[in-house]
This record gives structure tokens, C-alpha cells and sequence, in this order.
């Protein structure tokens, strides 16, 4: 009576589990729709705000010439385009709350991946605009057109960000499956002695690839320089106040960093929520995380097809 009971139980929790996964799925695929069918709207209300933003900081950086105070309203201004620019749609704050959403990820980690990303794009802004300054002279078409060419590769790599996770969840699953299988076709118990896993958790399952993809997000957020970074070195230096091009682009990151490490966190928090409350039996159903690991990678793929089909609209990415 008592077996029946709990069996009766297990069975209930398993529907309730897979109600809530339907809704949970359901729920972002309605949001993926709404983003992709809105996007060129979002576009285009990100550039029209982002030149407002980039008007103020030129003028900020010709002030700061001739008015010392000015460079601490040109400090806040940054930190605050930083903060904001991160707040709105970018490729970046997709591939971290996707990812975080539907792979397994602890909370340092995380914020040690959003801080570090955020600065590497300020670096490679500086490092661009630099190095074509100093050593080839570019005019700003120039730097603008090398920009725009990391910001493809950006979105390439997370395209190939995408195909990784999606290719890893399959394998994962294939084995975990054969696992399941065995031990299924076999009848010998967890302590037979014959070398055997017999059943592979969630946990096992899901670790050992989590540092080498916190490698490809960097990358893939990273090496996007920052726009609003390279359009303040770029009057930085036409005002002979370099300098301070690249303290604005520190700031920058800074306030990013600040954004995205909240983003994420706000994302891992809800995640162990809605696991919470899907969670009813790793040991029956440890292909779950995997099922939401493969539809993180193949929403990676389609953020990473919209984003390169949006460059077609022919904005500039600085100016």
C-alpha cells in the first residue's frame, strides 16, 4: 500500500514536472518571437539613443579641454553609457542570460565571465583605434569599417558558440542514453564489481566542459570592441586628449560590467527558482538539463543568424 502510494506520488510529480517545463518553454519561445519580430524597431531605437549619448560625450571631450571640471561630468556620462548601453538589446547580454539560463553555471564564475568580457571589449577598442592611429594613421571611416568587421566576427563566434553547446548537449545526451540502456539490459546491481557506471546524475553529466565554453563567451562578447569606447578615443584624439579617450572607455566597461554581472545574477537566481520548482527526480530524469542545454545552443544560433542579418540594415556601429 505504502509502495503504491509513492509510486502514485512519483507519477504525480512527474506530470506536474513536465507541465511546468512545457510552460517554462513555451514562455521562451513566445520571447524569442517577440524579440525577433521587433528587433529592427529595438535597432533602431538603440542607434537613434546611442548618437544622443555620443553627442554628449564629444561635447563633454571638447569642454574638457578648455574647462578641467568638465572631465568629471565626462567620467559619469561613461559610467553611465556603460550602464545603459548594457541595459539595452546586444549581443552580449544574449549570449550570457541564454547560456546561464540553459547550462549549468555557478554564480562566481559567472560574474568573473560578464566582469572580464566587459573589459575586454573596452581593450580591444583601445587596442584597435590605437594601433590604427598610431602605426597606419586611419582616418574615422576607416576605424569605423575595421570595427564593423570585429562586430561580424562577434556574431559569428556566437553563432559557432551556439553550434558548440547544441553539438555537446547531443553528444551528452547520446551517452547518457547508452548508459540508461545498459543498465537497463544488464542486471547487476550498483556494487557487481564490473567496472561499470551504471547510472550517470545531472551533475556528472553537465561538468567538465563549463570552463572551456566560459572561454568561447568571453571570446565571443570580447573581441566586439565597444562603440561607444572607440567614438570617445576617437575625439579623445582629435582634441590631443588621448588619455582621457581611454580613461571614458574604462568607465565604460566598468559601468557594463556593473550591468551584466546584475543581468547574470538576476538570471541565475530565477533559473534556480524554476528548477526548484521543476526538480522532482535527477535519477529519472537527468536528460532535463540537457533538453534545456540544447535549446540554449540552438537559440544561440538564431540570435547569432538575426544579429549578422541585421547588419544588413547598413548602420554604422560607431557613428
Amino acid at each position: 500500500m505504502e509502495h503504491h502510494h509513492s509510486e502514485q506520488h512519483a507519477h504525480t510529480n512527474k506530470g506536474n514536472y513536465w507541465l511546468g517545463a512545457t510552460l517554462v518553454a513555451t514562455f521562451l519561445i513566445i520571447v524569442g518571437y517577440l524579440l525577433w519580430h521587433n528587433w529592427p524597431t529595438l535597432m533602431l531605437s538603440t542607434i537613434k539613443w546611442q548618437r544622443e549619448i555620443n553627442g554628449q560625450l564629444s561635447d563633454l571631450l571638447y569642454d574638457a579641454k578648455e574647462n578641467p571640471t568638465a572631465i568629471y561630468s565626462l567620467a559619469g556620462v561613461s559610467f553611465l553609457y556603460g550602464v545603459f548601453h548594457s541595459l539595452g538589446p546586444g549581443h552580449g547580454k544574449m549570449i550570457v542570460t541564454t547560456y546561464l539560463a540553459t547550462n549549468p553555471a555557478k554564480v562566481k564564475a559567472s560574474l568573473i565571465m560578464t566582469v572580464i568580457s566587459a573589459f575586454l571589449q573596452a581593450l580591444v577598442a583601445i587596442v584597435l583605434v590605437t594601433v590604427l592611429l598610431v602605426f597606419f594613421n586611419s582616418s574615422m571611416r576607416e576605424i569605423n569599417s575595421a570595427a564593423d568587421r570585429f562586430i561580424t566576427l562577434s556574431f559569428v563566434a556566437m553563432l559557432l558558440l551556439g553550434v558548440i553547446v547544441a553539438y555537446r548537449a547531443l553528444k551528452q545526451s547520446w551517452q547518457l542514453y547508452k548508459q540508461k540502456t545498459h543498465k537497463h539490459d544488464h542486471s547487476h546491481s550498483s556494487d557487481c564489481g564490473c567496472g561499470h557506471k551504471h547510472f550517470a546524475d545531472a551533475d556528472s553529466i553537465n561538468q567538465a566542459t563549463n570552463m572551456r565554453e566560459y572561454i568561447a563567451i568571453i571570446a565571443s562578447i570580447g573581441i566586439r570592441p565597444c562603440t561607444g569606447a572607440i567614438l570617445a578615443l576617437l575625439f579623445a584624439n582629435m582634441v590631443d586628449m588621448y588619455w582621457l579617450g581611454v580613461v571614458s572607455a574604462l568607465l565604460m566597461a566598468v559601468g557594463t560590467a556593473l550591468t551584466t554581472s546584475t543581468i547574470a545574477t538576476m538570471t541565475l537566481s530565477g533559473k534556480k527558482l524554476v528548477t526548484k520548482y521543476l526538480a522532482y527526480s535527477d535519477h529519472q530524469h537527468s536528460f532535463a538539463p540537457l533538453v534545456f542545454k540544447l535549446f540554449g545552443g540552438l537559440l544561440l544560433i538564431g540570435l547569432g543568424l538575426l544579429l549578422l542579418n541585421s547588419q544588413s540594415y547598413g548602420m554604422s556601429p560607431v557613428l
